[in-house]
């Protein structure tokens, strides 16, 4: 059983004299062994001793592995020059909490003392500057203050370069890779950084925890950093995938190039790190600890996620600049989708059925006024392949890509018109429904959704976890109505429809074409001196669109204006709603009047007469009567 003869405080006597007298008549009230650590004989502790130490982090590294050797229970108090060691074993600030807790605790754990290079570990090891600023503790919990700290650090982040690694274990194969930073903690419970992976796995012991970030941009830096901010630390967390963990008994790691690093906050130059436990001891562990126990010869809690760490030719790539603001793609990344692009560009029987499938039922749809038929037609749709392959080939000035899919689309396009043709002359409708008169009347607006499917289609086709349906559905939203009521525009004579729904149709082709070569370009899939003429080139056409699309868009305000000017308007009793406008010039206007009386022709022409004042202008009316009772 211990008691107060068994607990010695082994301090620094002259900090400790310093400290207030409340302080230092609680520790006498409470522990009559308070020596001096550098006179105290070790040799006369034994297993069963508590042993406070009161010491700076350089003399617990010095004087630790000695007290160790003693099989005695150790415990640490709050050293002014102990910053370390307090946040390493998490020691409370005050002293007689931490104090109290030492004395009260029922717990003593056996666990390892680490050593890098010779030198005991109280806290940390980090080589970068990353890591320093996502552990380094806020002053405040104020969002704006962390943003604008945040800001702060980002002016450093495009300087960071990756640097080669090699990781060793004595279990394992080398691990060859690159990395911006790494940190080595023993303890999960003082580093920001592990609670994203464990939220209560706060030590464990003889293993320590070794966090490798290897980020491709600055803006996947950006995105973990403000998902922390919103989620917090733990399992929630998901935005940190440049980060690898290992959790070993040992680790060497090694670099062909010197690199800074800082052990518990003093800076090194070394070229190799070699990490190993130097001994054990009994540790008491504060309160706020909670210890993962493992039996000595357990390999299972033994960790190594390594996924997202760079391999191959990316390992060069990263070390050879800084680091960008925008992910590129590595050679392997490129080539696989390149493969792919290759072979959408070209016109197999599968797309030709497909594209057969959705034209017929899209053309159907639109004669059923049906959205949830034409939805079902855009999920078919298979122009998505050749129009991302085709802006690949626009962006890389590959000629080759560029035909092949033209060609396909062509090739899709025409199949689309001929079926839609056929359809529409073997069935009698020929009354132009909601479906029709969307879809021919184009605006600036159409050319943004366009822009935005084209922008969704390569993103989905640049990231392999991402389902290729999506942009499929993203991209055919665009593309299939509009070839289909062309397509009936052509059967019915009536070039105004087909005018119309062309139009349209060439906007979302250009307008996707043009986005998807600006996503590829954005995700590194092409320098951009090799697409910049491309790019001019689909910019300009275009831009040439947005003319007559522009003037459509304010087709459609001032149509918008007219009929909200005239809804609900009373004349004379009569109340005119449901205001449509068929036609702009000549002006056909369409509504319904609300009366408690069948209006006279005076009646009606006083109407005609104040809407024309209203507009300034001359007036067809289609009017409904509804007789209120």
């Amino acid at each position: 059983m211990v008691t107060n003869e068994n607990i010695f405080v082994l301090a620094d006597l002259e900090v400790l004299d310093q400290e207030s007298e409340k302080t230092k008549e609680f520790l006498k009230e409470n522990c009559p062994n308070i020596l001096d650590f550098s006179f105290f004989d070790l040799k006369s502790l034994n297993d069963t001793d508590r042993v406070f130490l009161f010491l700076s982090d350089v003399q617990i590294k010095e004087y630790l592995p000695k007290v160790a050797v003693t099989n005695c229970a150790i415990g640490f108090l709050p050293h002014p020059d102990g910053a370390q060691t307090r946040s390493g074993y998490q020691v409370p600030k005050d002293f007689k909490e931490a104090f109290k807790e030492l004395v009260e605790s029922k717990r003593v754990v056996e666990t390892g003392i680490l050593n890098c290079n010779g030198e005991l570990v109280l806290n940390y090891v980090v080589i970068g500057t990353i890591v320093t600023f996502l552990t380094k503790k806020a002053k405040s919990s104020n969002i704006f203050y962390r943003l604008g700290r945040f800001f702060r650090y980002l002016k450093r982040l495009v300087n960071i370069r990756s640097l080669p690694f090699t990781i060793q274990t004595e279990e394992r194969e080398p691990i060859v890779t690159a990395a911006s930073d790494i940190m080595i903690v023993q303890y999960a419970h003082n580093s920001v950084v592990s609670r994203i992976f464990a939220t209560n796995e706060l030590s464990s012991e003889k293993l320590f925890h070794t966090f490798i970030f290897a980020p491709r941009s600055v803006l996947q830096l950006v995105r973990a950093y403000i998902m922390k901010l919103l989620l917090g630390d733990g399992q929630k967390n998901k935005a940190f995938t440049f980060l690898s963990r290992l959790k070993t008994e040992d680790l060497t790691i090694s670099s062909t190039q010197e690199f800074n690093c800082h052990i518990d906050g003093k800076h090194n130059s070394v070229k190799e790190l070699v990490f190993s436990f130097q001994q054990s001891f009994n540790q008491i562990p504060s309160d706020s600890i909670t210890y993962e126990i493992e039996s000595k010869d357990s390999k299972g809690s033994k960790s190594f996620q390594t996924k997202y760490l760079p391999k191959g030719n990316l390992i060069q790539e990263m070390v050879r600049k800084n680091l960008p603001f925008i992910s590129h793609a590595s050679a392997d990344e490129y080539k696989e989708l390149f493969k792919q692009l290759r072979e959408n560009a070209k016109p197999t029987q599968n797309y030709v059925v497909l594209m057969i499938l959705s034209i017929i039922l899209a053309t159907l749809g639109v004669f059923a006024n049906s959205s949830p038929v034409i939805i079902g037609a855009m999920i078919l749709a298979p122009l998505m392949a050749p129009i991302i392959s085709f802006s690949m080939g626009v962006l890389r000035q590959d000629r080759q890509l560029m035909k092949n899919s033209f060609i396909t689309m062509l090739v899709g396009i025409g199949v689309g018109y001929l079926f839609a043709i056929i359809f529409t002359l073997i069935t009698p409708l020929t009354q132009i429904n909601a479906e029709i008169t969307s879809r021919i009347k184009p605006n600036i607006i159409d050319l943004g959704i366009a822009v935005v499917s084209g922008a969704a289609g390569a993103y989905a086709y640049s990231k392999e976890e991402i389902a290729k349906t999506l942009a499929g559905v993203a991209i055919a939203v665009a593309l299939v109505p509009p070839l289909a009521v062309s397509g009936i525009g052509i059967a019915w004579l009536n070039f105004d429809i087909f005018f119309g729904a062309f139009l349209l149709l060439i906007t979302n082709l250009t307008g996707m074409v043009l986005a998807a070569a600006l996503v590829f370009l954005l995700t590194g899939y092409s320098p951009f001196q090799l697409a910049r003429k491309g790019l001019l080139i689909s910019l300009f056409v275009v831009l040439s669109i947005s003319i007559p699309l522009g003037y459509g868009f304010f087709k459609v305000v001032e149509e918008n204006k007219i009929i909200r000017s005239l809804n609900d308007t009373v004349v004379k009793g009569i109340t005119l709603e449901k205001v449509v406008m068929e036609s702009r010039k000549p002006m056909v206007i369409s509504l319904d009047f609300v009366v408690d009386h069948t209006p006279s022709n005076e009646e009606i022409d006083n109407v005609k007469n104040k809407i024309e004042k209203m507009l300034d202008e001359e007036v067809t009316l289609k009017a409904a009567i509804r007789v209120k009772r």
